[in-house]
């Protein structure tokens, strides 16, 4: 373990714990923002005093930022909706947290019948705002994950997924991940600076497209999605983790040498990435690697 090499391939194979992205990201957001001091309070159901903001934005803000109590922030939540119902992109937003809460204060713990209630959630915000895609594109995302990752229904997940990468191939979300466990793919700029034209690279379709080489059983249709990230989101940071993926899958790496020569020039914001890619290449081309996996 005193090799910083091998170091590096525990590290970067342990990023892909949900648990410590979620933890991650939630941090970023209770850290982005800072509202207002001393707004109006407003008593709601349930004996809650809610702060009253000037703006949606704002409001949602706070319930992302200083509430803890879940109580509190489904009060706060439904008190946005109800304040600003013609802003549909907030609005949308914060029926996506409520949708995130019916998991539970942990989604680990989460039952079969809780996911199920998620789920229905956010069903009806994906079609209540199907012409508003940054709440469309999360919702459908949302979808995936609860199918392949908490109930294990992978061929559900992977036509959510499919959807998301067929009909939302240029919509984008911001550095600040509005996907918890998503600040694994795109690290917090502050650690890993990201490159001049970075902000392209952060697709929904990409990311969906990682998540179908990831669960599917098919290697034709696992080979599919790659060729698709490859031809549309080439210096996509999930890109390099499919990659890597199919360096770990498959029996002839070879052929995947060009791709990893090209990819680790234009990945500049991951570089552990780039070693993990090298690593494996050469682990099954017959060139003695310098680290273990």
């Amino acid at each position: 373990m005193n090799n910083p090499i091998k170091r590096s391939i525990l590290i970067s194979g342990f990023w892909l714990l949900p648990m410590l992205i979620l933890c991650a990201g939630c941090a970023e957001e209770r850290n982005r923002s800072e509202p207002p001091p001393h707004p109006a309070e407003r008593t709601r159901p349930g004996n809650w005093k809610i702060p009253e903001f000037g703006t949606a934005s704002e409001q949602l803000n706070y319930t992302k930022s200083l509430l803890a109590n879940p109580r509190g922030k489904i009060a706060a939540l439904r008190a946005l909706i109800e304040r600003f119902p013609d802003n549909r992109p907030i609005v949308g937003e914060a029926r996506l947290e409520l949708a995130y809460m019916r998991l539970g204060e942990d989604y680990r713990l989460a039952d079969a019948a809780a996911c199920r209630r998620a789920l229905a959630d956010y069903e009806s915000t994906a079609r209540a705002f199907s012409d508003v895609p940054s709440v469309v594109t999360k919702a459908y995302w949302y979808m995936g994950w609860i199918y392949a990752d908490l109930l294990d229904e992978k061929e559900k997940g992977i036509a959510i997924y499919s959807i998301l990468a067929e009909k939302y191939p240029g919509h984008s979300f911001s550095r600040i991940s509005p996907v918890p466990w998503l600040n694994l793919i795109f690290p917090n700029p502050r650690k890993k600076p990201y490159t001049p034209d970075d902000k392209h690279s952060h697709s929904w379709a990409g990311l969906a497209l990682f998540e179908i080489v990831r669960y599917t059983r098919d290697d034709r249709d696992r080979m599919a999605a790659f060729e698709k990230l490859w031809e549309d989101h080439r210096d996509n940071l999930a890109t390099g983790y499919a990659l890597r993926e199919i360096l770990k899958r498959s029996d002839a790496p070879e052929k995947m040498a060009h791709r990893v020569e090209d990819y680790v020039k234009l990945n500049r914001v991951n570089p552990e990435l780039n070693t993990d890619l090298q690593f494996y290449l050469a682990r099954d081309s017959g060139t003695p690697p310098d680290r273990a996996p």
